[in-house]
């Protein structure tokens, strides 16, 4: 009877899509934790924290830990978020897209650069935080400093790109390594902000939490079409072991 009863309930969530309401959730509380920040922000009740974190990227409020070659290393690594580098990975990535025929895969990436890059420029505006003063910034910085831009476009596309190559993958092994991949380029990004001197902490906090919103919104959206069968679905690793049909279609077949 217990049994029974078990069965009946389980089948009944797995038809509701678990993974749906999972990523629905947690888009909802990204965006309670973004809105949190910015408060927390607006009446300065995050400075004394943000200050003492970058002191400790620190010698002197002039002098970064580290040697020059370290510092340069770090700003090459922090160009990785900038628009020019993110600008001519999303060109490259839509043309390949469209090239093998998946157009919804190349309209999917270039919404999310352009409605992140829109998304950044209202919440600079909005919120209107002035660049850290404390530290003398390395990398000369332009516009206003909450979200900050390299964290979020780094967390919006390095993660949706992940999404969308693991979903190529046999292997899970091979998925979760892309996804990590990704949130560590995304991590890196963001430290090398605020080494730089550029970005509070929770700049960067507030960066990595919006652009994971983007991130999680185009991973539901392919999750859909793949049900759809409108893009490529992972091989299932028990069909391929199996020797069953694990073929997908693209959507030029479509």
């Amino acid at each position: 009877m217990t049994n029974t009863w078990l069965k009946r309930h389980m089948h009944w969530w797995k038809a509701r899509d678990l993974q749906l309401l999972a990523g629905l959730a947690s888009i909802g509380c990204l965006l309670l934790v973004f809105i949190k920040i910015g408060r927390s922000v607006s009446v300065a009740g995050t400075d004394k924290l943000d200050q003492a974190i970058l002191l400790m990227f620190r010698n002197s409020p002039d002098d970064p830990i580290g040697p020059y070659t370290f510092e340069a290393a770090v700003m090459h690594i922090s160009a990785l978020g900038s628009g020019v580098v993110t600008g001519l990975i999303v060109l490259l990535v839509t043309l390949f897209c469209a090239f093998a025929g998946h157009w919804r895969y190349a309209g999917l990436v270039v919404a999310c650069s352009l409605g992140t890059g829109l998304a950044m420029w209202v919440l600079k505006d909005f919120y209107e935080r002035d660049r850290p003063s404390i530290v003398t910034h390395i990398d000369p910085p332009g516009g206003h400093s909450f979200p900050s831009g390299h964290s979020m476009i780094s967390a919006a596309l390095y993660m949706t790109l992940a999404v969308l190559i693991s979903r190529t993958m046999e292997s899970r092994r091979l998925r979760v390594f892309v996804i990590a991949a990704g949130a560590f380029l995304t991590l890196l990004v963001g430290i090398s902000r605020m080494y730089l001197g550029v970005h509070y902490p929770t700049d960067v906090l507030a960066g990595w939490t919006a652009g994971l919103i983007w991130a999680l919104a185009c991973g539901l959206i392919v999750r859909k079409l793949g049900k759809r069968g409108a893009v490529p679905t992972p091989h299932a690793e028990g069909d391929a072991e199996a020797g069953g049909d694990t073929s997908v279609e693209s959507d030029q077949q479509k």
